[in-house]
C-alpha cells in the first residue's frame, strides 16, 4: 500500500517537472497539486535528495520501454515520430535533466537513458540519413540533433508536423555538408 502512495508523489513530480520545469516542483507544490498533507512526503521520502533518487530511477524505468519502442520502429518518419509524440511527458522530463545537468545525479540519470536511446535508434538512424558506409558520423549526428531538439521542444510546437519538419530539416543538412564535401 505504501508504493503505492508514494508512487504517486513521483508521478505528480515527474508531470509538474516535465509541464512546468524542475523549478516548478517542491513538496509544497506537490501537496497541493495532489491535495495531502507535506507531512505524508516526509515520512514516505524523508527528504528531497531521497525524493530526487527515486524520480531519476522512475525516469530511467520509463526509458527503457520507450527505448524498446524507438527499437521497433523500421522508420525514423512516421515511426520514431509518433512514438515521441506518445511519451511526449518523458521526452520533456528529460529535457529539464538535460537543462539541469549540473546537478551530477542529473547528468548521470540524462546520460544512461540518452545511451539507452542511441543504442535504439542506431539502425533506423543510420539508414534515415543514408550514412550505411559512416555509421560513426550518424551517430555523432544523432548526438548533436538529439540535444537541440531537447532544447527546441515547447508545449506549443511539439506536434507531428513539427517533428518531420525537423527531421527533414536535419537531413538535408546532412546532406548539403556531404555535397559540400565532394566538391
Amino acid at each position: 500500500m505504501n508504493a503505492k502512495k508514494k508512487q504517486v508523489w513521483i508521478e505528480a513530480a515527474y508531470q509538474m517537472i516535465a509541464a512546468q520545469g524542475y523549478k516548478a516542483a517542491n513538496v509544497g507544490s506537490l501537496a497541493r497539486v495532489l491535495e495531502k498533507n507535506k507531512s505524508s512526503f516526509y515520512h514516505y521520502f524523508g527528504d528531497w535528495e531521497r525524493f530526487e533518487e527515486e524520480l531519476l530511477a522512475y525516469h530511467l524505468e520509463l526509458s527503457g520501454p520507450f527505448s524498446q519502442k524507438i527499437n521497433a520502429c523500421e522508420t525514423v518518419i512516421p515511426g520514431m515520430i509518433n512514438v515521441f509524440l506518445e511519451h511526449k511527458t518523458d521526452l520533456f522530463f528529460h529535457k529539464q535533466l538535460r537543462i539541469n545537468r549540473f546537478k551530477p545525479h542529473f547528468k548521470r540519470c540524462f546520460e544512461i537513458a540518452d545511451q539507452q536511446f542511441i543504442e535504439a535508434i542506431h539502425d533506423p538512424w543510420i539508414k534515415f540519413l543514408g550514412l550505411e558506409e559512416q555509421s560513426f558520423l550518424a551517430i555523432k549526428f544523432l548526438t548533436l540533433i538529439s540535444e537541440n531538439l531537447l532544447l527546441q521542444i515547447t508545449d506549443e510546437n511539439y506536434n507531428y508536423d513539427w517533428l518531420h519538419e525537423y527531421m527533414m530539416e536535419q537531413s538535408k543538412f546532412l546532406s548539403d555538408i556531404k555535397a559540400a564535401s565532394n566538391k
